[in-house]
């Protein structure tokens, strides 16, 4: 099921996300959400096209990663007029400009809005969600180790699988089971 709310009800129902802590928020004008995101593009070096717009919005505030097959249905449902071959191509530049995280699972390639600078992603393999956790000076136990090992990390791509907090609580797997 598709289910398509605008981007500043969607923001509310679920709460800032990380990489709009300094976006302004939107009040009932569009236009400042637009603002926002065209702002955004600039400053990740990129046009600010109706399209990276658009994906963008739809994008908005998730928690969790999402197909780009996904996206063009929602968007579509949405009344947008998209192509799949444009969605593709707007995700992928939208994520070499680091505004978005590509997540590898089960081989299906998903993106979510990223928080700016450097960051692990604390993935939930049961439910899916992905909290953005910035890395601190203070983390000298990879620096440690990566010295140790002879390794250079790259931390734009600094995954950690685990289970979060709500699926601990919860005591139901990825499949909705009660463990």
């Amino acid at each position: 099921m598709v289910v398509n709310i605008d981007f500043d009800t969607y923001g509310r129902s679920v709460g800032r996300h990380p990489a709009a802590a300094s976006r302004p928020s939107g009040g009932a004008n569009g236009d400042e959400i637009g603002d926002e995101i065209a702002a955004l593009l600039r400053a990740a070096g990129l046009s600010p096209t109706p399209r990276r717009r658009q994906v963008l919005e739809a994008l908005g505030r998730r928690q969790r990663p999402v197909s780009a097959h996904e996206l063009y249905v929602e968007m579509v449902g949405a009344g947008r007029r998209i192509g799949m071959s444009t969605v593709y191509r707007t995700l992928s530049a939208l994520a070499e400009g680091g505004l978005l995280h590509v997540f590898e699972s089960d081989g299906e390639t998903r993106y979510r809005c990223c928080t700016l600078g450097r960051h692990y992603h604390l993935v939930c393999r049961r439910c899916g969600t992905v909290q953005d956790h910035p890395v601190a000076d203070e983390d000298r136990w990879l620096a440690r180790l990566c010295s140790e090992a002879d390794f250079a990390p790259d931390l734009r791509d600094a995954d950690v699988p685990g289970v979060c907090g709500n699926c601990l609580r919860s005591g139901r797997d990825n499949t909705g089971r009660v463990d």
